[in-house]
């Protein structure tokens, strides 16, 4: 068989259906909604990291730090009624290190906070928190193809009392494939330890360039559009899961694990200021709102669907 002109083809009819990669995505994004109960939002930011491994950026900038703040305006409880808002902050701070022009690994600590305002009557905890330190590392086994592995243990609770119980880590490794400078395949999988709802996420998907400006990507967790006019912009749309597992240590709340989950279809746009600073504004609505009980006999706690909105701030140097 001749690979080279097998390529070519597929490359031709990519480009043929490069419309139809936007249904695709579309599609994705459906298929995740109807199993939304599968997905865990650790997994989706372990996604994230598998498929932006610290590469040649490493050796110009190795140092990076970067916050942002969601908003979840209030929305109605299901069953005991009233209204939950929330608010979710997340901030990082890593270094990143070429090794050799092969060889690259960063190394990263994190933090994130989960404000919950509700009633007293959904017995909710008033914050969740994840407090993690990561080691990422990426190995170019040849030119057009990438090994990545990801470790990242972190305490999730609601901090009242630690164990190590609250102890959850993250392993995954992706392979990435360049067939060409404008089509790539990723394939991998995500461990999860300690979580109750899934042990093991599939990261599979296809990443279309067919110019500069536009990247189409259907890997899922994290399928998504993106237009780039020029190099100090970009516009997107897309869909993700959020949610995280916590040990709680709140006796009157009846539970010792909860999830909180949802199911996010957002737009957003992405600045570059001043060549080393990047923001981030982005809108959408969050579907399949729940926080999920483990280890108790009471209801989990639905909330309606409901818009959230996005501040992020990124810095290299």
């Amino acid at each position: 068989m001749d690979v080279e002109g097998g390529i070519s083809t597929l490359e031709g009819y990519v480009n043929k259906c490069a419309r139809a990669l936007l249904a695709s995505c579309l599609m994705v994004c459906t298929f995740m909604i109807a199993n939304a109960e599968s997905a865990d939002s650790s997994a989706n930011e372990a996604a994230k990291e598998l498929m932006n491994p610290p590469g040649e950026t490493a050796g110009r900038h190795p140092w990076n730090a970067s916050a942002d703040l969601t908003w979840l305006p209030g929305s109605d409880i299901k069953g005991t009624g009233g209204k939950l808002g929330m608010q979710e902050f997340e901030s990082r701070f890593g270094r990143s290190c070429l090794i050799s022009p092969k060889l690259s690994i960063a190394t990263d600590f994190a933090y994130s906070l989960k404000s919950i305002d509700a009633p007293a009557s959904a017995r909710l905890p008033e914050s969740l928190h994840t407090l993690s330190v990561g080691l990422t590392g990426n190995y170019q086994v040849k030119e057009n193809l990438g090994l990545t592995l990801l470790v990242r243990p972190s305490l999730n609770g609601d901090f009242k009392s630690i164990g190590t119980e609250d102890i959850r880590t993250q392993i995954g490794m992706l392979g990435m494939y360049h067939s060409s400078q404008k089509l790539t395949f990723l394939a991998g999988l995500i461990y999860l330890q300690g979580n109750e709802a899934i042990p093991v996420l599939p990261v599979v998907g296809v990443i279309y360039r067919p110019n500069e400006q536009w990247t189409f990507s259907t890997v899922a967790p994290r399928p998504s559009i993106k237009f780039s006019p020029n190099r100090t912009s970009s516009y997107y749309i897309g869909g993700e899961f959020s949610g995280t597992e916590y040990r709680l240590h709140d006796d009157s709340l009846d539970a010792e694990e909860i999830r909180y989950r949802d199911l996010r279809a957002l737009a957003g746009a992405e600045f570059l200021l001043f060549s080393a600073l990047k923001l981030d504004l982005a809108g959408g609505y969050a579907f399949d709102r729940k926080f999920v009980f483990y280890d108790s006999s009471r209801s989990d706690v639905s909330i309606d669907d409901g818009p959230f909105a996005k501040l992020g701030l990124s810095l290299v140097w």
